[in-house]
């Protein structure tokens, strides 16, 4: 049976892939459908696209930044689509900024609300004077999401427009449908793809009804020949979505060692084991144990044999060397970066490499290391590491002129063959080696523990030592102000619906303390279902240039194995006192504007998932969850049938960054405009404004095929080992936010990791 082809326009909007997968699960066996995705600059003119039409049976244009009134420079071919006199019987249905550029073609005016609605629910009313096939087996009124900034206004003297239903707030009397007389065009305001929006299904299945009796009898109903089944190849390769690697390629392991023991499930025994190991370990571990998240803990051992790759994106240049190799020295590193050609040494190889490469030459360094065993553990060694902000897609580097000591790293893993796992809702530990080479005292550090267990206390300091001063530098209030002011602009103008807007804050102590010190504080003060302990020393004799990373995040990006990807994107805070109640957070968390901000990021990322995946659902709606000094408002999003996918949850990781609850949304042009301008200022005192590991991710890609990344936040990290600490702190400014109440919410936030320096 011949498809239903549709092309469908993408504005780089972040909510694309939820209308592309509502279109295609439209699909039935009698009737097809098959999208192909291009974007809106895919082609500069008009001829070029008017010679693939005959590929396609219809046309959607799908939402995003931008207001058509711009012309091409905002909405790029859209323009001329609706100007065309060639595609006037063609059948085209716009959603939001298609709505606005196929109406603003007829001679309507584009305007900006008064009062913008991004993320807001309300009733759709029809025009029961004009009722249309594009809305057969509709009820008079439904509700839907509305995202929009900009309105079409001065339409009712324009006799080709045919308003086909309205909605009604502050505002006034809202077009939110129209159809354009004698051409089978429509267009609707709302979002039929939200998660909150009814009978978006019914429109799509509707929109293909009036596609189908547009072009019964007057098009051919062949199958494409071989030349035009290879130009529409050629078209789809236009948005090239690659797997970084072949999953088949999966291996039996030579050698794989595990032992297991009944353990006490409460989770500071981690802790207790950390303290009795003195070698160098990496801490992935839940100090605050709750369903579904927070139940394992994991210990990460470094050795000799471990393999270590770091990323310097702001010179295109990534590292490959063994852990504290003894014949490696800083001196050697930095000639061998500086050196233009790639470099090959016994102990040490520098890859000249961008961002895009170095993902792909993850999927090298692991396929042949993936193994099918033991996949009900979440890890049994594998990468472990930090990715980080300006790792993901649409985010620049800084890129240094000269530098006489290390760059900045902007990724760093370490492959990791030992490791320890405590389950702490079924009392069960894990020694595993993918080696056998598990250090003795390591062992023998596991085996007193567990003989001793029935004391587990900690007693560790929830104060650092008070002969030590701190320097304490934040954003200025003048500057957070302004930043946000320039947020409150680009939501109005149309150019996004939710920017993230981000602070840093530099800590310098009188003298270096230990990261182990200040993170045992931190964990007793703020207990966290994903805390972590990073400290990268893979370098014996550079003691100022190591990374460090402490965190107590509450917020898990994405964990995956090989039937199921998870994200639990947070959004929404309120701070815990004597006062505030889980039932009087509930009610704050449940008005417009926080309900707003996380429904947004939720439909951002269910969108970051259907772009390579099918099937995907919303498993947990806006939830709320206590921690030690917060409530948050969270939802759960799955994607499931990974293993019938040609892609593996690394892609997922890879095509998803940067968080978009770290970003806001549209996601492309909203990181542009925070990196090009808006935290720029804000943030010049840190990174030369770049976010560095804040607001990345920090987690493991186990040998096994699970992964599981929590959000680098309520965290603190160094560059210098310690001699400047650095902490992020932010929150989503939509149009109902308030200066006075971001600020409020930045300090509660930051106040769960500065606590410990004050």
């Amino acid at each position: 049976m011949k498809p239903n082809r549709i092309l469908f326009i993408d504005s780089y909007d972040s909510f694309t892939y939820n209308v592309v997968r509502l279109i295609e699960e439209q699909s039935t066996i009698d009737r097809p459908v098959e999208v192909t995705t291009i974007h809106n600059d895919t082609f500069s003119d008009i001829e070029e696209l008017i010679k693939y039409l005959p590929l396609f049976e219809g046309i959607v244009v799908g939402p995003g930044p931008g207001n058509p009134v711009h012309g091409s420079k905002d909405i790029g071919i859209i323009e001329s689509l609706f100007k065309d006199p060639r595609l006037s019987n063609f059948p085209v249905l716009g959603i939001c900024l298609g709505f606005q550029a196929m109406c603003y073609s007829q001679g309507a005016s584009v305007e900006e609300l008064s009062i913008i609605k991004h993320g807001q629910v309300y009733p759709i009313n029809l025009n029961t004077k004009n009722i249309d096939p594009i809305f057969k087996d509709y009820p008079e009124s439904f509700k839907s999401t509305r995202y929009h900034s900009l309105h079409v206004t001065n339409f009712k003297d324009k006799k080709s427009i045919i308003p086909l239903a309205y909605t009604e707030d502050e505002n006034g009397i809202l077009l939110m449908a129209a159809k354009i007389n004698s051409n089978p065009w429509y267009g609707v305001q709302y979002h039929p793809e939200s998660c909150c929006s009814e009978f978006g299904a019914k429109l799509i299945q509707n929109f293909l009804n009036v596609i189908y009796s547009t072009t019964k009898g007057d098009r051919d109903t062949l199958e494409l020949g071989k030349e035009d089944l290879n130009r529409l190849f050629d078209l789809k390769k236009t948005i090239n979505i690659s797997p970084i690697y072949d999953p088949s390629t999966k291996k039996a392991s030579d050698t794989f060692v595990i032992e297991s023991f009944d353990v006490s499930n409460d989770p500071q025994l981690t802790f207790k084991i950390c303290d009795k190991i003195k070698e160098d370990k990496f801490i992935m571990a839940s100090s605050a144990v709750s369903a579904d998240r927070g139940e394992w803990s994991i210990i990460a051992i470094p050795s000799k044999d471990s393999t270590v790759l770091t990323h310097y994106g702001s010179i295109e240049k990534t590292t490959i060397h063994k852990w504290q190799d003894d014949n490696l020295q800083l001196k050697q590193v930095l000639i061998a970066l500086k050196t233009e050609n790639p470099v090959h040494y016994e102990n040490l190889e520098v890859v000249n490499e961008n961002k895009e490469s170095f993902w792909n030459n993850l999927g090298e360094f692991m396929k042949e290391k993936i193994v099918k065993k033991r996949e009900e553990l979440p890890f049994i060694g594998g990468l472990v590491g930090i990715l980080g902000y300006e790792m993901g897609s649409y985010v620049n580097f800084n890129s240094p002129t000269t530098f006489d000591t290390l760059p900045k790293p902007d990724a760093k893993l370490v492959y990791i063959e030992n490791s320890i796992l405590i389950n702490h809702k079924t009392g069960k530990l894990y020694v595993c080696s993918l080696c056998d080479k598990l250090p003795k005292n390591v062992m023998e550090a596991v085996y007193d523990i567990i003989h001793e267990e029935d004391d587990i206390q900690l007693n560790w300091e929830d104060i650092l030592p008070n002969n030590i001063s701190y320097d304490i530098v934040m954003p200025n209030k003048k500057d957070y102000a302004e930043a946000f002011d320039k947020c409150q602009e680009f939501m109005h103008k149309g150019d996004s619906y939710e920017i993230c807007l981000t602070t840093q804050t530099m800590v310098t102590p009188s003298q270096r303390l230990p990261a182990w010190r200040i993170f045992k504080t931190l964990v007793t003060r703020n207990p966290a279902p994903f805390s972590g302990f990073f400290y990268f020393n893979d370098i014996l004799d550079n003691s100022d240039d190591v990374l460090s990373f402490i965190s107590t995040s509450p917020e898990r990006f994405l964990k995956w194995d090989s039937q199921t990807c998870e994200l639990r994107p947070i959004k929404g805070t309120v701070k815990k006192s004597g006062e505030m109640t889980v039932e009087k957070a509930t009610e704050i968390l449940k008005t417009p504007k926080e309900f707003g901000e996380n429904l947004m990021i939720l439909d951002l990322i269910r969108n970051d998932l259907y772009e390579l995946l099918p099937d995907v659902k919303v498993e947990e709606f806006m939830s709320v969850e206590e921690y030690k000094t917060v409530y948050q408002l969270v939802s759960v999003v799955k994607a499931y049938n990974l293993n019938k996918s040609m892609y593996t949850g690394i892609d997922v990781l890879k095509y998803s960054l940067p968080p978009g609850s770290m970003t806001g949304a549209p996601k492309k042009i909203t990181v542009e405009l925070l990196q090009d301008d808006i935290e720029k200022t804000l943030n010049k005192h840190i990174n030369n404004g770049s976010r560095g590991i804040y607001s990345g991710v920090t987690g493991y890609w186990s040998a096994n095929g699970n992964g599981d990344w929590s959000v680098n936040i309520r965290c603190m990290y160094s560059y210098d080992n310690g001699d400047h600490w650095k902490l992020g702190a932010g929150g989503a400014i939509t149009v109902l936010s308030t200066q006075e109440g971001e600020l409020d919410e930045m300090y509660t936030k930051l106040e769960s990791a500065l606590q410990v320096f004050m």
